[in-house]
């Protein structure tokens, strides 16, 4: 409700403003028509027309030819017989509408592209989070990054980055390397997510400027287990292999022995049977 009133409140003073300024401008010129001052008045228009397009960039152009309307039918109105001060009336009239119009396509263009990288942010399947260099704190943080982190949104803007990025020297290496410039501004870290489980993620400054940079991060922490039982399975399966070989090995060497150990008892056996053979025949 406070922030509802507030938003109100900023409304009405928005308004107010832009009222004042233009009242203002209008008063001031009837003045300056009324006594004679042409060189000043002019100039007043400016302000009302860069406040609406900061203000209302949407209803910039019509509020522009609106108040250039006011001011050339005030001169004319008033100084109708000075085809000097008409002519100039016309040259800031063009002015005042060219102001308009450029200032409201660029202010539109601006809205347009930070609405669309909203968008973006919003929406990636990616993680996406921007800090500030110096401070290391967080700015912005997309709701697919804070969902990994399980933390809600607002609460992790302003928030240091060490407070989720739980190694330190993972961190320092990282931001050193974007303050100096390396193209490989790439790492893994670990990072802390609110009920205390760990994340690997992989960060990569997409874009540094002003002393922010915006940062792009992918959530590895699933294919590192996978990675890492595959590898424990590998190993169980070598270790296998391993103990199989030697089951086999021996078994091989104890044939070969029992081979061997038959082999003499045979070759016992003959000899005996030849010795008994020649005792027979010496005996004949």
């Amino acid at each position: 409700m406070k922030k509802r009133l507030s938003n109100e409140n900023e409304e009405v003073l928005r308004l107010f403003i832009v009222a004042a300024a233009s009242v203002g401008a209008v008063l001031t010129t009837i003045f300056s028509l009324t006594h004679g001052i042409f060189e000043v008045f002019p100039f007043l228009y400016i302000l009302p027309i860069i406040l609406v397009v900061y203000f209302y960039p949407k209803r910039a152009v019509l509020f522009s030819l609106g108040i250039s309307l006011v001011y050339i039918c005030l001169v004319y109105l008033f100084e109708f017989t000075n085809p000097h001060l008409i002519a100039i009336a016309t040259a800031w009239f063009a002015i005042f509408i060219t102001i308009g119009v450029v200032a409201s396509s660029y202010a539109n263009q601006l809205i347009e592209e930070r609405t669309r990288i909203r968008h973006i942010l919003e929406n990636s399947q990616d993680g996406i989070f921007c800090f500030d260099l110096e401070s290391e704190q967080i700015l912005e943080i997309n709701p697919k990054c804070a969902l990994w982190l399980k933390y809600d949104r607002a609460a992790l803007i302003g928030r240091n980055l060490g407070s989720v990025w739980s190694e330190p020297a993972e961190r320092e290496q990282f931001v050193a390397r974007v303050r100096s410039g390396h193209q490989k501004q790439e790492t893994e870290g670990i990072f802390r997510s609110k009920d205390g489980t760990l994340l690997r993620l992989v960060i990569s400054a997409v874009l540094v400027s002003r002393d922010r940079v915006l940062c792009s991060a992918i959530d590895i922490t699933g294919s590192k287990i996978v990675d890492e039982e595959i590898r424990k399975t590998l190993e169980d399966l070598e270790e296998q292999v391993r103990a199989r070989t030697s089951h086999l090995e021996k078994i091989n060497e104890e044939l070969q022995a029992e081979i061997l150990e038959r082999r003499r008892f045979e070759q016992t056996i003959l000899s005996r049977q030849e010795k008994d053979r020649r005792d027979s025949e010496d005996d004949e």
